[in-house]
């Protein structure tokens, strides 16, 4: 009995890790003047969506920017937006896991990125999926 309900604990163990392993999603990216910006989804083993943002400095000097606010905005989803971001010395802020959705965005949405402070801009960010 005991053999037989430690193989079912394998079983269940290893189908937990493989749903655990499905969270492929879209990348969202976009090019401006000043600003490379990507939205990144993934999801849960519950099919939540979970999203992270990168944003990147074009130009030579990200030290000398003041802090930034992004908000991301889409009608495919709620806006949100992230507050007193810092840049690290390669021009780069990466939010891993900063929202999380109950639905799934479309690789078709048209996703808004602005980005406030010195050098603001607003981005369209699409999928190449």
């Amino acid at each position: 009995m005991k053999k037989i309900s430690m193989y079912v604990f394998i079983i269940f163990l290893m189908l937990m890790l493989a749903s655990c392993q499905n969270n492929s999603g879209f990348t969202f990216k976009g090019e401006g003047v000043n600003w490379n910006g990507e939205l990144i989804t993934k999801y849960d083993f519950l099919g939540k969506e979970i999203q992270s943002i990168k944003i990147t400095y074009k130009g030579e000097t990200p030290e000398l920017l003041s802090v930034l606010n992004l908000l991301v905005e889409s009608s495919d989803f709620l806006t949100w937006g992230k507050g007193e971001i810092e840049l690290d010395k390669k021009g780069i802020y990466y939010g891993e896991d900063v929202f999380e959705l109950e639905t799934k965005t479309p690789s078709s949405s048209q996703i808004i990125l602005t980005i406030d402070g010195e050098e603001s801009e607003s981005i369209t960010l699409i999928s190449n999926s």
